[in-house]
């Protein structure tokens, strides 16, 4: 997620939702951990002890594991660049499995983490398959905006030392760039999702980002566009969700977009169950 959204965050995270509802039959199970990785301005969890205010995944990792899957929601530096954050995401996937390959879910900038990841030959075997949901593999207009806006905040967070590496690192130009360094694996079966709702549908805070970015780069989910989000693998079908909604934020009150979201996802493992790695 970007800087240009950023203020909304805080209520949009900590929003209590209702639980996803669960489909009615039994979800797909993987034989192999599921890792889900979050993206920038990402988190696992915010809370005071025992007491959770919200989650980056909102009910996702309950109905996945409704299923019998074993979720492992990983938290890495939320504005670090992709190089940080991919080896944080290796050291918590090898300390939760330090012995068994897992599947990558990510989301937004999470897919480039992962990608950086499994850029690194160590991790051939320990990956099974990646799959990317709205993920900018070609930057976005809107991190190019950001960068031009805001510059002078870069700078303030560069003197008092905050690593905000990660808001460069999904403009197009780096984009580019990243995309001549890790190209597509022979070795791995990767999947691409893209959000592409209905203007009517897209939340309140991206409501004007949708608009914009609709008439620079085409369908997109309110930060990012088919695509860039579909340039990486093989696509899947579009989500008709926007960026937050993708991990059921914003849905209070509204259990038809919960199971839309819990369906969404079911999808994504009955994907791979399909490739063979299912129970």
């Amino acid at each position: 997620m970007w800087p240009a959204i950023a203020p909304f965050l805080p209520s949009a995270a900590a929003e209590v939702a209702p639980a996803i509802i669960h489909p009615p039959e039994p979800g797909p199970r993987l034989a192999a951990p599921i890792v889900m990785a979050h993206g920038l301005f990402g988190f696992r969890r915010i809370g005071f002890g025992p007491v959770t205010l919200a989650w980056y995944f909102r009910g996702i990792p309950a109905i996945l594991e409704a299923a019998g899957n074993r979720v492992l929601v990983t938290r890495v530096h939320p504005t670090a660049g992709v190089a940080r954050r991919a080896r944080k995401l290796g050291e918590r996937i090898l300390s939760a499995f330090p012995d068994e390959p897992v599947h990558l879910i990510a989301h937004s900038m999470g897919g480039l983490d992962a990608r950086a990841l499994i850029a690194d030959d160590a991790w051939r075997g320990r990956i099974l398959s990646l799959t990317t949901i709205a993920t900018p593999h070609l930057g976005s207009t809107i991190a190019d905006f950001a960068k031009l806006r805001v510059g002078r905040i870069y700078d303030l967070l560069d003197r008092i030392g905050l690593d905000h590496h990660g808001f460069f690192d999904v403009t197009r130009r780096a984009a580019a760039r990243f995309n001549r360094q890790t190209p597509l694996p022979d070795w791995l079966p990767v999947f691409s999702v893209a959000g592409d709702p209905a203007a009517k549908d897209v939340c309140w805070p991206l409501r004007r980002l949708h608009a914009a970015l609709g008439e620079l780069e085409g369908p997109n989910d309110g930060l990012v566009s088919v695509r860039s989000a579909t340039a990486f693998g093989q696509a899947l079908p579009s989500w008709p969700l926007d960026h937050l909604r993708q991990m059921n934020w914003l849905s209070q009150g509204d259990p038809d977009l919960s199971r839309t979201v819990a369906a969404q996802y079911a999808r994504v493992v009955a994907n791979l169950v399909e490739h063979g790695f299912g129970i």
